[in-house]
């Protein structure tokens, strides 16, 4: 096949006779073997290490909501919550976790474990549709990609981000694998992609890329294919059965959210889906003006319809600027379901311009799994960089504000106020202070399954002299000067706390 060609490699035997293929398949699948023990060795490494970063970092606030929501007394109170907008994600999610909850004893790590699992997985399932498309160095180069995005932190983290990437993941295997459109292949990619709408709403943005190829190849008279109408199915019966807590969860999403879409954020989006893109892409470009040499004149090899398919992929966080138009929030963790076709377009782009400069591609996998396993290593020394939370330290302080007869410790952050809750060994004296009912309804929702104590003015001026109001912002102590009350700023570490008279 004709491609871009190294003078050293133009005396390669040609494959033209039956000799030379046979005596160039032992090589080849020795190849392929070394590189599945390649990609699942690089799959283990981000397992093992996201667990352990697991078993080493607290939880964060929306982790926290995952687990007060996942022991919830049981299913159908979970339901009932998320009937009431309990959460943003699918209920389905949390019902999935309680057995991992309870094998781990409702530990924090155990909530982790089907991220870290999912992550892997998907992993595996992206570097197959790569190695079936290419060969097995090329299907390390698409696991080495997603290593180099923003994936690897959702596979230590109690949310369902993990879970949506590696079902999209195995929607793409399967669109990829069967080349037939067959009746079994569009079964199982329609009830594929109803689990991913269980797992997060946007999971609906899987159909785009595949709908776009169709569109693409259309032809007046051409009916759509079995895989794309069965994934239509799926994504229709899984909003069907979510309809209730998707019209509940919208509430937690008014059109001034702080993750409101812009086009400033799906700017940014492009690049944080790697974030060290251009230092990866122009390390890359280098090393090709490095290597390669003058084409023989030949033509490159046709883009195969699965890397077509894969950047079509692009598409995703496009389509989610307009479906946020509707839901009022948009994050780059909403359009993770964009990772496996990228991927995939990359490591077969690479194949068709490289395939006979196999140390090329040696180099492009050398950078982008160094890279990505250079990054992977600083989190597992580090596990709770990323994301500040001063629990700890309120922790710590609590003795303070107790030895100085405050019984009651006013939170304004909910954030802050969930997390002291969950950690906190005297969860009994925070309570959460509001100035209007604003943006509370979640935190109702939750109070209605949990013991937790609101405040307002009200409430503060007639506890003032028993009471510590943590981390207050300057507009939280404004309005309790104005009610009346008189503030003694103190601190203690990184703590800023305030006593009332």
């Amino acid at each position: 096949m004709p491609t871009d060609v190294i003078p050293e490699l133009a005396s390669l035997p040609s494959a033209g006779t039956d000799d030379a293929v046979t005596e160039a398949s032992a090589p080849r699948r020795a190849a392929e073997r070394w590189s599945a023990f390649a990609a699942v060795a690089l799959a283990a490494f981000y397992l093992v290490s996201s667990l352990h970063i697991s078993a080493h970092r607290l939880l964060w606030i929306d982790e926290v909501l995952t687990a007060m929501t996942t022991r919830l007394p049981g299913c159908a109170a979970i339901w009932r919550a998320f009937a009431r907008g309990a959460d943003g994600l699918p209920p389905t999610y949390f019902m999935l976790l309680r057995p991992f909850d309870a094998l781990f004893r409702h530990s924090d790590f155990g909530l982790r474990v089907p991220s870290a699992l999912a992550m892997t997985a998907g992993m595996l399932l992206i570097f197959d549709c790569a190695r079936r498309l290419s060969n097995g160095l090329h299907g390390l180069i698409a696991l080495s990609v997603l290593t180099c995005s923003f994936l690897p932190y959702y596979g230590h983290e109690a949310r369902s981000y993990a879970l949506y990437f590696m079902l999209a993941a195995l929607a793409l295997w399967i669109w990829s694998y069967d080349t037939k459109d067959s009746w079994p292949a569009a079964v199982a990619f329609g009830a594929v992609l109803l689990l991913a709408l269980g797992m997060h709403y946007y999971a609906v943005l899987c159909l785009v890329p595949y709908a776009a190829l169709e569109l693409a190849n259309w032809k007046p008279g051409r009916l759509p294919s079995r895989k794309l109408v069965a994934g239509t199915i799926g994504v229709l019966a899984a909003i069907a059965m979510l309809w209730t807590p998707i019209q509940a969860g919208r509430r937690l999403y008014p059109a001034n959210y702080l993750a409101r879409p812009s086009l400033e954020v799906l700017r940014t989006t492009f690049a944080d889906l790697f974030p060290d893109s251009l230092l990866l892409l122009a390390i890359l470009m280098l090393w090709i003006a490095w290597m390669a040499r003058q084409r023989d004149g030949s033509s490159l090899p046709a883009m195969q319809p699965a890397e077509r398919l894969g950047w079509f992929f692009f598409l995703i966080p496009i389509a989610g600027y307009l479906l946020a138009q509707l839901a009022h929030a948009f994050q780059l963790r909403y359009v993770i379901c964009a990772l496996p076709g990228i991927a995939v377009a990359f490591a077969c782009w690479v194949w068709r311009h490289f395939q006979r400069a196999a140390y090329v591609s040696a180099g492009v996998l050398l950078v982008l799994a160094g890279w990505g396993a250079a990054k992977q290593a600083s989190a597992l020394r580090h596990p709770e960089s990323g994301y500040y939370s001063p629990l700890r330290d309120i922790n710590a302080t609590e003795a303070v504000w107790l030895s100085e007869g405050k019984r009651y410790f006013a939170v304004s952050n909910p954030s802050r106020y969930l997390e002291a809750l969950y950690y906190s060994p005297h969860p009994d004296r925070y309570v959460y202070f509001f100035l209007d009912y604003k943006g509370q309804h979640e935190m109702r929702t939750l109070g209605l399954y949990y013991p937790m104590h609101f405040w307002q003015l009200d409430d503060l001026r007639q506890h003032a002299p028993e009471a510590a109001l943590i981390l207050p912002t300057s507009h939280i102590v404004g309005a309790v000067r104005q009610a009346g009350m008189q503030v003694e700023m103190r601190t203690s570490g990184a703590v800023d706390f305030d006593y009332l008279h």
